[in-house]
């Protein structure tokens, strides 16, 4: 895939100057019959996708660059020989994820909280609290949930509740038949079962859960949008007071979920954050047009 937006050629890679580049026209080309091509025509022969790429463009070139600049930055600040700096907490924050022995070395123990927790769930009620505290650390577990700007109101930021938690990009990645799709269906299962592996699963085990876990997702992309019609802000901001999410998805505790998940209370009037006069009053909030229950 090929993707290049016509800026007048602005360049910003080292050793070139910023201005219009007339090698990135191709003059052979009839501007008339092909204007990508004419435009971008010289460019894209000169600058062909990178084998450890899927598409490449001026802005991949920008990306790249700035990734060079944030590492050179990233090592001078890991021998920063200040402690207590903000450079040197940076630098050491750096070197912690680049020190892979150490990592390697320690293996699973620093996730071995995390599973505890799962292991001692026992429950659909305590999954309500867990999935909380997942959503805490990052992680987007069935949905997604954080605040926004209201679409309608600059003045406001409003809580939003929307799909997720699916390991595939989207959902029509679960549902296409033709080869390529049931191919990638196919490698995602294989590597769901050696994560599973990895984790100390048999790979009869590891299978099942790799399964289970297809199952789920599969389940959540029926009731995501496609990306299409995410689109369409129209399909996206649905804003709804607390007791109406309750009666949209009246099978999951709400509740439980806002207070394990540390969200404030919100004066519907304002939409700034405050304290409710009675201690009960909920994010307004904005969801999908399509909502699993």
């Amino acid at each position: 895939m090929r993707y290049t937006i016509l800026l007048l050629s602005v360049s910003l890679l080292p050793g070139q100057q910023a201005g219009f580049d007339i090698s990135a026209l191709d003059k052979s080309a009839n501007p008339c019959e092909n204007f990508y091509q004419f435009a971008c025509g010289g460019w894209m022969k000169a600058n062909p996708i990178p084998s450890d790429q899927p598409v490449w463009g001026r802005f991949s070139e920008l990306q790249e660059r700035n990734r060079d600049v944030l590492h050179e930055i990233l090592e001078k600040a890991a021998a920063n020989p200040s402690p207590g700096s903000h450079e040197r907490k940076i630098g050491d924050y750096y070197a912690s994820c680049m020190d892979e022995p150490t990592i390697n070395q320690k293996g699973l123990v620093p996730l071995k909280p995390e599973f505890d927790r799962i292991a001692a769930l026992e429950s659909k009620s305590a999954l309500t609290a867990h999935v909380a505290q997942l959503h805490n650390l990052g992680v987007r577990a069935l949905f997604r949930f954080d605040s926004g700007q209201d679409f309608k109101d600059s003045t406001q930021v409003i809580a939003e509740a929307d799909q997720g938690g699916l390991g595939l990009p989207d959902r029509d990645y679960y549902f296409k038949d033709d080869p390529k799709s049931v191919e990638t269906r196919k490698l995602y299962l294989a590597h769901v079962q050696k994560m599973f592996e990895l984790l100390g699963s048999t790979p009869e085990k590891a299978a099942a859960q790799a399964r289970a876990v297809m199952e789920i997702e599969t389940s959540l992309a029926k009731g995501s949008l496609d990306r299409v019609s995410r689109r369409d802000p129209s399909k996206l901001y649905h804003r709804l007071s607390f007791q109406e999410l309750t009666a949209l998805a009246p099978s999951f505790p709400w509740s439980q979920y806002f207070r394990a998940a540390g969200a404030p209370p919100v004066s519907r009037r304002s939409g700034n954050p405050s304290t409710a006069p009675n201690g009960t009053s909920r994010p307004p909030l904005s969801m999908p047009t399509t909502t699993p229950r």
